[in-house]
């Protein structure tokens, strides 16, 4: 009969050794069961590794897809909900313009309400979200409209030095003074103006003939509207801009309400300057309602845009979940497994490394 020895160190050794590999494959088995999938993609999968990959970069180009339609859904709730704040002071300019009788009160009242609304309109108009202005199209760091009632305002002085030239070519006193004809004459000709139709003159503008009279005094908008790619093949326009007819023509009306409506004017000439800017307030109505319809045209393709985005991201993640998933039952099982191999391997060492001669002498 033979006996071997083997010594307590190289017992030591491969029990550090298996308890290292334990370790190592306990930190796998728990990183599965809290993510659900494969803790080395590589190793688990081979060949399939690239098509995981390929997966996964779609599901991370449709999530990014899906926070620029966010972003871009943000601009146009935001656009559609001032637009129509845009629409009921145009309506209560109308009111207001339609109520007017010959009674000085009237007048005052109207002349106030339209002044408030034309404030009202330039601060929803220069609106802004996250950084960006709704109405200022691409140049969406840059406030659109400019205030007609603030103090040195050149808008202002821009329409007074109109009248004032006209008055002057003509020969007429004052406002008061014109006739019906030549308040339609002198209304149309600034109307023009302020759809750009017409360009300035100098004089009165000095330096500033031929230039356009809405982009020079009022709007630093742009005319091009801000655009947004909301999948692979859809680019919708995704803001509008103070450019429009329907905002020129609000600005138009509350600027001929709120200035030409006088109490010195005769009532034939108010009934000319009351017709102007009814008009005009119709042709704005209409035109930010027709605004709000291609805002609400945009909001839908991007909704439509979303719900197909997310559809595709199902369908991927199913695949990806059947490549890279784990059974989450059978990794805990290997966790628990795995733990109470590390237990009776640390009670071994400590046994072992308690072993000595001198128990034994």
């Amino acid at each position: 009969m033979k006996t071997s020895f083997t010594s307590t160190v190289s017992v030591q050794t491969s029990l550090r050794q298996a308890m290292a590999k334990a370790q190592s494959d306990l930190v796998k088995a728990n990183t599965e069961v809290t993510t659900g999938v494969h803790a080395d993609m590589g190793v688990a999968l081979g060949g399939a590794t690239s098509r995981n990959i390929d997966l996964t970069r779609d599901v991370q180009r449709i999530e990014a897809q899906q926070t620029t339609n966010s972003v871009a859904k943000q601009r146009l709730d935001s656009s559609e909900e001032s637009l129509k704040r845009l629409g009921d002071l145009s309506q209560k300019v109308l009111d207001s313009l339609a109520a007017l009788t010959s009674s000085t009160s009237t007048l005052g009242d109207a002349r106030a309400t339209i002044s408030n609304a034309l404030d009202a309109f330039t601060d929803i108009a220069n609106t802004s979200v996250t950084g960006e202005y709704l109405f200022s199209g691409t140049n969406t760091d840059v406030k659109p409209l400019a205030s007609f009632s603030a103090s040195g305002s050149p808008f202002k002085a821009a329409v007074d030095a109109e009248l004032n030239n006209y008055l002057s070519t003509n020969g007429i006193a004052a406002a008061k003074d014109m006739t019906p004809t030549q308040m339609q004459t002198f209304l149309d000709d600034l109307q023009s103006k302020f759809n750009g139709t017409t360009p300035l003159t100098d004089p009165p503008h000095t330096g500033l003939g031929g230039q356009d009279f809405w982009s020079t005094f009022v709007s630093d908008a742009s005319s091009t509207n801000m655009t947004t790619r909301i999948s692979a093949t859809e680019v919708v326009a995704t803001s509008t801009t103070a450019n429009t007819p329907g905002f020129r023509n609000f600005v138009f009306a509350s600027v001929v309400g709120s200035q030409f409506l006088s109490d010195d004017m005769p009532e034939n000439v108010r009934t000319v300057i009351s017709n102007s800017a009814t008009s005009a307030i119709g042709k704005a109505i209409s035109g930010i309602n027709d605004q709000r319809s291609d805002i609400g045209l945009s909001s839908q393709r991007v909704k439509e845009a979303d719900d197909s985005l997310a559809a595709q991201k199902t369908i991927i993640e199913t695949h990806l979940n059947d490549l890279q998933g784990v059974d989450a039952y059978e990794a805990s099982t290997r966790v628990t497994s795995l733990q109470a191999l590390l237990e009776a391997a640390y009670t071994l060492t400590s046994r072992i490394q308690k072993l000595s001669l001198v128990n034994f002498l």
